[in-house]
């Protein structure tokens, strides 16, 4: 047994109390931090290696789960509706350290005369600490914590603030828990048992309801641009003299004819372009608000490099160092109970010339730059103010990149001022536009220099005047496909379709990595040959289950459990329906989804496409390379028309371009 500083002489000092409050945090990290917000006498002990704390003049036990403690499980085979939850160690061997965590609080909560659950407040959080207190001891007796960061004065003020149980995100969380096992055990072992019978071997395949509409949309991105045929067209391209600055522009205007283009020019060139206006305005760049956890997985990503789910990680780190507040919310919003002027101080012991610049823009009268999106549990992510010891460097430049932009939040708008200078061929009547910017005043750009923005000197012309142009000419130009996805830019598109929450996309990317499905290639993600044919056999054959609208659908009926707008047990059996619906189709089709898996994972022996691993399906080509071929014919002859090409000229365009598909250049190269 551990004693705190303080002098306990005269008190009845016991790492084994009775009848006390007990406070159940989500991690050793916070509960240690409720500790020392409350009292500086306490006692620290020890049970099988796990920490608790004893505050004796309060009364008060404190101790800490280790995230969940409890996880669902269920019968074997398939279809499975029914579910347990049981103590996670027994249920995953890895997890096994969550056993000494769980047996101290089972102990704990025996002599308790009333808990608190003080773990995050969020879905998770609510369902951790309820699960503990519902196996052992009494919801009756039970209290909720609501804090968004862990600093002393809001851990006092929540605990003086006791609110009832979050019922309402228990279910929320239960519901999410049950309708993501239920979809992923029952799918993932309709696949595996659809490959044993066909190849008699036993494979771990994983499927996932927000996990597999999202390697679908990866697939489909990388087939798209792996048949992508880059096609021709045409625009006029002007190098002209304006003021003292020489610019090549070109018309809006695109051509698909190269004889169109000529003509055009031929008139052109007897024609005068002139500055038909020249507008000044003054404007605004609106600072930021400060950020939620999309945002700054982002910005993480676009600045370092590093990964929405590391970003994630890395703020979990800084709020349980007390540094910022809660991390996981999709606020962009500061609500007028956080003391900025408190913050702000505590922030210029290591951010002085920041906050010297800031007050100089604002006078110390700080307005929060307040964003759209909001969050029922959290505020915006934001610093604390109280300064890190030390850092690493990830942790470093992330909580910097949170100061900054909660400081710029505070600050004042850049000012600008735009150009925008319209010029017109006088016969043909045609118009160029060009823009230009300049900023006047740097405003929070100066606090957050992160920021894209163009700086450019004004130009000088008179409106009526002639523009010189130097040469006009047509320009070939190659359409391009879109662009591979990113571990950021595929959380974007979840974010945009309304799949996952913030607090799962990051983790639902990295499983596809873990789960073999996808890798990367210099950033950007290339689903692997299993994660093609997973992809395809759940597109294929469980459409509904897979489709990116029903998955949206269902995080909006999650979502209103929280509100008490629907009731968990519909939400639950809604799923179950569908599963259950799905499986009269499947029992039908699961040779085929059995073959098809089967000889995408090379478990049984098939004639193989000339150009790669893929089965062959005609003229020893697999489907993907039929498709490249099919697209290649197309856009052969639509290069002819634009172009009067040769097929010659026309192959070396597209052998030549960097965007063509790699299953376009398996063709060419044969």
């Amino acid at each position: 047994m551990n004693f705190s500083e303080g002098d306990f002489r005269g008190l009845n000092i016991s790492c084994n109390p009775r009848n006390y409050t007990l406070i159940i945090a989500e991690k050793p990290k916070a509960a240690r931090k409720i500790v020392d917000a409350f009292s500086s006498k306490f006692i620290t002990c020890k049970s099988n290696s796990a920490l608790y704390w004893v505050i004796p003049t309060r009364n008060i036990v404190i101790a800490s789960a280790v995230g969940h403690l409890f996880n669902l499980t269920g019968p074997s085979g398939f279809p499975v509706f029914e579910v347990e939850w049981k103590p996670l160690w027994e249920i995953d061997k890895k997890s096994y350290y969550t056993r000494k965590y769980l047996i101290l609080l089972q102990r704990l909560c025996k002599y308790a005369k009333e808990y608190i659950n003080a773990c995050d407040y969020d879905i998770e959080g609510s369902v951790i600490g309820y699960m503990i207190i519902k196996n052992f001891g009494d919801l009756k007796k039970a209290k909720r914590m609501k804090f968004s960061s862990l600093t002393k004065e809001e851990l006092i003020k929540s605990f003086n603030n006791l609110q009832p149980l979050d019922y309402n995100m228990v279910n929320a969380g239960i519901a999410r828990h049950i309708v993501d096992w239920l979809w992923g055990i029952n799918v993932s072992r309709a696949l595996m048992n659809a490959v044993k019978d066909t190849s008699k071997k036993s494979v771990i395949l994983s499927a996932g309801r927000v996990q597999s509409p999202t390697l679908i949309e990866v697939v489909k991105r990388h087939l798209d641009r792996e048949t992508f045929v880059p096609l021709p067209y045409f625009k006029i391209e002007l190098k002209i003299r304006l003021g003292n600055i020489i610019n090549t522009v070109y018309l809006d205007q695109e051509f698909h004819n190269i004889d169109d283009v000529e003509s055009l020019i031929t008139r052109l060139k007897k024609d005068k372009l002139i500055v038909d206006k020249n507008i000044l305005n003054k404007d605004k760049i609106i600072r930021p608000p400060p950020f939620n956890l999309g945002d700054l997985q982002l910005e993480a990503g676009r600045l370092f490099g590093l990964s929405p789910y590391r970003t994630e990680r890395v703020g979990e780190e800084l709020y349980l160092d007390g540094v910022i507040s809660y991390p996981r919310t999709n606020s962009q919003k500061i609500p007028p109970t956080i003391n900025i002027n408190e913050i702000v101080t505590g922030l210029s012991q290591r951010f002085g010339k920041l906050v010297d610049e800031l007050n100089l823009m604002t006078k110390g009268k700080f307005i929060v730059r307040q964003g759209n999106k909001d969050d029922p549990a959290h505020p915006a992510i934001y610093p604390t103010g109280v300064i890190p010891k030390k850092l690493g460097k990830q942790e470093s430049e992330v909580y910097e990149l949170i100061v900054r932009r909660f400081l710029a939040s505070i600050s004042r708008d850049a000012e600008v001022t735009r150009q925008r200078i319209i010029l017109e061929f006088e016969k043909e009547k045609l118009k160029l536009q060009l823009d230009f910017q300049k900023i006047t005043y740097e405003g929070w750009l100066k606090i957050y220099p992160y920021h894209r923005f163009e700086n450019e000197e004004l130009v000088n012309v008179n409106e009526g005047s002639e523009v010189e142009i130097i040469s006009i000419k047509p320009k070939l130009l190659l359409a391009k496909p879109s662009t591979r996805f990113t571990r950021v830019s595929l959380l974007k598109w979840m974010e945009d379709v309304k799949i996952g929450t913030e607090a799962t996309r990051g983790k639902i990317i990295e499983t596809l990595f873990q789960r073999k499905y996808v890798v990367t290639k210099r950033s950007y993600i290339y689903p692997t040959k299993l994660g093609i044919i997973v992809s395809e056999v759940l597109e294929k054959y469980f459409n509904e289950l897979t489709d990116v609208k029903m998955t949206a659908d269902m995080e909006d009926k999650l979502d209103e459990i929280i509100y008490g707008k629907k009731n968990k047990d519909e939400v639950i059996n809604e799923v179950k329906d569908k599963i259950s619906k799905y499986f009269e189709k499947y029992n039908e089709e699961k040779k085929i989804i059995g073959l098809e898996l089967a000889k995408g994972l090379n478990l049984v022996a098939y004639n193989k496409c000339k150009l790669c691993d893929f089965e062959a399906m005609k003229d020893g080509l697999c489907k993907y390379h039929l498709i490249a071929k099919e697209k290649l014919d197309e856009a052969i002859k639509i290069w002819e028309d634009r172009t009067g090409y040769d097929i010659k000229m026309i192959l070396k365009y597209i052998k030549g371009s960097k965007s063509t598909g790699k299953l376009i250049s398996d063709l060419l190269s044969i």
